[in-house]
């Protein structure tokens, strides 16, 4: 039996397996674990996950638990529960104003990844258009892509404010007709926000052009000096707009796989009949331990976002010192930093190259991005306590030494 003539050409067809192929994650994890081997006694400073290092609240836990011991919840949820689409409507008033109806207009998903990968199908058909960023999270692009669709990524710049330039985003409108914009903000890597003149524009061209604006809003929590923006909350934004929205990096629940999806009905129930046809919905104790946090949660959210908001200024600062470039972001927990021609008297012409020698000689575990030229990104969730460093201070004074003498 031959089986490389099974695979689809989207996987690699009969190339499948063949091709050596390493992801840039998985050369992070190997270098991670030789340098461990080759320094066993020195402290590994990884900024690299961009996952919250803490674990949800008692409280979270605790309703997860009692509800996951009521036989009631062990049937499938399906398109989910109206208590905790109600608790979504409540928190989308506190973060933005914004009144949604929860039976027409919010549905939970099985974390905004599965919702990303689902959306394209309820929307594309082979040779249609959808517009990117790069750097961006690949999903719904790639969805887009094994459904035939071309996908036009739009690069992201500092000069810009790391936002789509207007001008090139009604270009490419007006010639290819897109049928999607996928945004993310704030923004992972970069750490930009959007304002409110950036959505009235996009709503505009999005109404002008007919096409829909999907709108990752996994870190909408963490807008540090102004007000995080939902095109929902614009005129013109909801006949538009698709949102979604994550409890993984808010209240530390990202192996719980939870979040919700915003629009009008019409929108929204596309998006349905994809979900249908793809999944079962998340455990109905897991979407009750959601309302917890939805409702009662704000401890940790307030915790968490000062957490953030405090080691992106401080490790910004560590950089700066250094003479590298480094500006503290508006939003996120990342920091995107330019990779230097030269650092401690070495030559960098790869974000590759940089992330290597971080790793390799300092022992400070980054993450690569070349799309829009070449950077790093740096994740403010590092671990602390236990086998790793005893208290953030300590990450920030070693990372400071490693930084700006070149040793470890």
């Amino acid at each position: 039996m031959d089986l490389q003539q099974l695979f689809a050409e989207r996987v690699g067809g009969v190339q499948f397996g063949k091709v050596n192929k390493t992801f840039k994650f998985t050369l992070i994890d190997n270098a991670k674990k030789a340098f461990l081997r080759d320094y066993p006694t020195v402290k590994l400073i990884d900024m690299g996950v961009g996952e919250p290092e803490e674990r949800a609240a008692d409280q979270i836990i605790e309703r997860l638990t009692k509800a996951a011991a009521d036989k009631k919840n062990r049937i499938y949820p399906n398109n989910g529960t109206l208590p905790f689409k109600q608790a979504a409507a409540r928190y989308l008033e506190r973060l933005c104003g914004v009144h949604c109806d929860p039976e027409k207009e919010i549905l939970h998903c099985v974390g905004t990844k599965t919702a990303l990968a689902q959306i394209p199908l309820a929307f594309l058909n082979p040779g249609d258009c959808i517009i990117s960023t790069k750097p961006g999270y690949p999903v719904m692009p790639t969805i887009a892509g094994w459904l035939g669709a071309h996908v036009h990524a739009v690069p992201l710049h500092r000069e810009h404010k790391f936002l789509p330039d207007l001008n090139e985003l009604e270009s490419i409108a007006k010639q290819e007709r897109p049928k999607l914009l996928l945004l993310n903000y704030p923004n992972n890597p970069t750490g930009g926000i959007m304002n409110a003149e950036f959505c009235k524009a996009a709503i505009g061209l999005a109404h002008k052009y007919n096409f829909v604006i999907v709108q990752d809003a996994a870190y909408a929590d963490f807008v540090f000096d102004s007000v995080y923006q939902s095109f929902l909350s614009h005129p013109g934004g909801k006949e538009c707009a698709i949102e979604l929205y994550s409890l993984s990096k808010s209240y530390n629940m990202q192996g719980y796989r939870l979040g919700f999806v915003v629009s009008n009905a019409t929108l929204l129930s596309a998006y349905a009949v994809a979900k249908d046809n793809t999944d079962n919905g998340q455990f109905i104790a897991i979407q009750m331990a959601g309302v917890e946090a939805l409702d009662n949660g704000a401890a940790q959210l307030n915790a968490n976002r000062e957490k953030y908001r405090r080691r992106l200024n401080h490790v910004s600062q560590i950089l700066r010192d250094a003479g590298l470039d480094a500006e503290s972001s508006p939003g996120s927990f990342y920091l995107y930093v330019p990779v230097p021609k030269t650092f401690h008297g070495l030559s960098f012409e790869s974000a590759q190259s940089f992330t290597d020698y971080l790793i390799n000689k300092l022992g400070v575990v980054s993450v690569p991005w070349e799309e829009a030229g070449p950077h790093i990104r740096l994740s403010m969730t590092f671990e602390v306590g236990n086998e790793h460093f005893a208290n953030e201070d300590e990450v920030l004074s070693t990372l400071g030494a490693r930084i700006k003498s070149g040793k470890i």
